[in-house]
């Protein structure tokens, strides 16, 4: 991996050039960053932390859309359908409360997909109608981060993200967001009363089949990624590196195949998609519509995430080091959290990290008694050296990750594109798409960036 940082270091002006020359997990980079949108990622001063982000909000905006398409449930009175338009003073909150984190540090660009990872999520068939405008401000509410109009639904929906919303994985708690993995048969679960069967039964089963094969491809080039990392890691013996070289080659044949039947199955699904949109009644067009038309607003966010990563990836790989100390130090600082419940302010702390074929050799100094406060000093080292590991083979098999989730996405606005034509073909007039407002976006240049500063709260969770 030394190797691998040095010569990123020395051509990352010529890599994604390069890369474009690639098979496998590069050409699906490659495909996300062709997105006319993401042209001002290469002069964005994200350094590798915000790479992987992006990647990670983008991802999780993909699983999350399949969510609320298939198995979440909906009949024409689902009031979570008429609840995903981002109300513009939410959104400014979140995403402003989000670059006030460690990573943001040096100016980054904040993408709204950080807004439809974790809005999207607090969503499920039992989110509350919103409450009229009208309604009184109750006292003492909390601000869940809901889009409902009413403050009162606000702190109902809080209560109730509180009490059922799952905790993020204690390994990915700062770094990536929580991202529900593929069922083992590949397919999407199904829910017989989904936004698909309100428009016709039979379309939640044929895009389970094409998102299946869509999952099968991104899972085959996250291998093939992370295969890669592996032979760049320094020392790797040479039979090893032989049998990863011969492995990648079944897998992009695998991929090959993959890749032809879904071509096949989305061709056939995209036209029956449409046609069972315009056939659909008048009341579910309004209903679900509406929706439909948020939620290709999310997959398009989500695309611009996924293609900032990849147009920046080779351009932040220099910083994999110091990204790697500045995620140790927030995970530090979240790991002492969760064993005493108390976070430290550890200005100053800057911890000490080596990197060597993927692994962390960790050293905290300047943690004082009271920091720790009953936690052992190995207890920490051990915990936030493999957390802090976890998160750099994730950055070194990200372009992977980017490449399997556009996969997703690709799929997605087509689907969605195909329901909202069938639905204007009938006569169905789509409302203006809210959009989520990005800081920064089109404004002054950021500032070079700073000093990672570990002593803010941990990444928000996703």
């Amino acid at each position: 991996m030394t190797r691998l940082r040095a010569w990123l270091s020395a051509a990352a002006p010529m890599a994604l050039g390069l890369c474009m020359l690639s098979f496998g997990t590069g050409c699906g980079a490659i495909k996300a960053a062709a997105n006319p949108k993401v042209g001002w990622a290469l002069n964005d001063p994200a350094p590798m932390s915000v790479v992987v982000r992006r990647a990670d909000v983008a991802e999780r905006t993909a699983v999350e859309v399949d969510r609320l398409m298939t198995s979440t449930p909906a009949d024409r009175d689902a009031a979570w359908l008429g609840k995903l338009a981002p109300e513009k003073e939410d959104a400014e909150k979140r995403l402003a409360a989000a670059k006030t984190h460690a990573f943001y540090a040096g100016g980054a660009r904040v993408v709204a997909a950080e807004y439809w990872a974790k809005a999207l999520a607090d969503l499920d068939a039992n989110t509350p109608a919103p409450a009229p405008l009208a309604a009184p401000e109750k006292k003492g509410a909390k601000d869940s981060g809901s889009r409902s109009t009413g403050k009162s639904a606000k702190k109902d929906e809080g209560k109730k993200d509180d009490k059922k919303a799952p905790p993020a994985p204690k390994a990915a708690k700062a770094a990536a967001p929580e991202v529900k993995p593929a069922p083992a048969n590949g397919k999407s679960p199904t829910s017989p009363s989904s936004v698909f069967a309100l428009v016709d039964k039979d379309l939640a089963g044929a895009w389970s089949e094409v998102m299946g094969k869509k999952r099968a491809i991104g899972e085959k080039k996250g291998d093939v990624a992370v295969l890669e990392a592996k032979n760049d890691e320094k020392n790797v013996p040479a039979a090893d590196k032989k049998a990863n070289e011969a492995r990648i080659k079944e897998l992009e044949t695998e991929i090959s195949a993959l890749e032809k039947e879904a071509e096949g199955l989305t061709k056939a699904f995209l036209p029956k998609a449409k046609a069972a949109a315009q056939a659909t009644a008048p009341e579910v067009r309004e209903k679900v519509g509406l929706a439909l038309v948020e939620l290709r607003q999310a997959v398009d966010d989500a695309n611009v995430a996924n293609g900032a990563a990849a147009v920046r990836y080779p351009l932040a790989a220099r910083t994999l080091l110091d990204s790697a100390k500045e995620m140790a130090a927030i995970y530090v600082a979240d790991v002492v959290e969760e064993k005493t419940g108390k976070r430290p302010v550890l200005s100053g702390f800057q911890p000490g990290v080596t990197l060597e074929g993927g692994d962390v050799q960790l050293t905290l100094n300047g943690l004082s008694a009271a920091d720790l406060g009953k936690l052992s000093m190995p207890e920490l080292t051990k915990e936030v050296a493999g957390r802090t590991t976890a998160w750099v083979k994730r950055a070194l098999g990200l372009l992977g990750t980017i490449s399997a989730t556009k996969e997703v996405l690709s799929l997605e606005e087509d689907v969605l594109g195909a329901l909202l034509d069938g639905f204007a073909a009938a006569g169905w007039k789509a409302p203006a798409t809210v959009v989520v407002p990005e800081p920064g976006a089109g404004g002054a240049r950021a500032a070079p960036r700073a000093p990672a500063v570990p002593s803010v709260p941990s990444v928000p969770k996703i």
